[in-house]
């Protein structure tokens, strides 16, 4: 982990200040923006090729809105078979480079009735479904002074105040919400449906949760925000329709991040 933090921070001209994960079917959204230089993941050692669909295996560190920043154009999923521990290798390198903030996107299911597709949602709290946590380990983890670690500040309102305008500016329909993150790869059926919305979710999604937890724990701060790419309604979900819906609004989402990150508190 340590050489690939020296790399990113090599590529970047200095410790970075912001990590960013970008979601399905979004890795090619922030390609030819700011000074960004490329980095396949096999060449870091510590990060193998995603296998999901609409993820590729590319960092892109450098400067974004006059930040260093790194961003990884593909994640890991619990559904590829990876542990909690891998899953979470972009956030721990992110911050092992020096980020203290970490912007979080994702493709999701809305489950709020008022949402629709293409809207964006920025996480005011999640629920971790997945049935694992990255915390869960008989040692202690690497970057992380504390076993127990509160959650109660996840999503800071001040992250999502900033959000908020960056997104509107861009023509994005802006929500709040909570996040409900499962393992997957299924889709959800009509009484999982029906269940996450009786609890209190207004999207579902695959990832991210155990990311934000990842990052608390070593003490960064995370905007986490939702791409809506279907809202359930009672047709079938595909992944196709994912892909299609992310494709579409990725000019929006990388021009929300690109005017988002200069405004991150340093």
């Amino acid at each position: 982990m340590e050489q690939a933090a020296a790399t990113v921070v090599a590529r970047a001209g200095g410790p970075v200040e912001v990590g960013i994960v970008l979601g399905s079917g979004l890795a090619d959204a922030l390609r030819g923006r700011g000074a960004l230089q490329s980095i396949p993941y096999d060449s870091l050692g510590v990060m193998p090729p995603p296998t999901a669909k609409g993820h590729v295996g590319e960092a892109l560190a450098g400067t974004l809105g006059g930040r260093r920043i790194v961003a990884f154009c593909g994640r890991y999923h619990l559904y590829e078979g990876r542990s909690a521990h891998e899953v979470v290798t972009p956030v721990r390198l992110a911050i092992a480079a020096g980020a203290h903030t970490l912007v979080l996107t994702n493709a999701a299911g809305g489950l709020n009735r008022d949402f629709r597709a293409g809207d964006l949602m920025l996480l005011r709290d999640h629920l971790n479904l997945t049935g694992t946590n990255p915390l869960a380990s008989a040692a202690g983890l690497d970057g992380v002074p504390e076993r127990f670690v509160n959650m109660s500040d996840a999503y800071p309102g001040d992250l999502r105040a900033l959000a908020r305008s960056a997104a509107e500016a861009h023509g994005l329909r802006v929500h709040e919400g909570v996040y409900a993150g499962l393992l997957g790869p299924s889709f959800e059926t009509p009484a999982e449906v029906a269940h996450l919305r009786l609890i209190g979710a207004d999207a579902v999604g695959m990832s991210t949760v155990i990311e934000t937890i990842a990052a608390r724990a070593r003490g960064a701060r995370v905007l986490a925000a939702s791409l809506i790419t279907n809202v359930h309604d009672g047709a079938p979900t595909t992944s196709e329709e994912v892909m299609i819906a992310s494709a579409h609004a990725a000019n929006a989402i990388a021009g929300f991040i690109e005017a988002l990150v200069p405004s991150l508190p340093r």
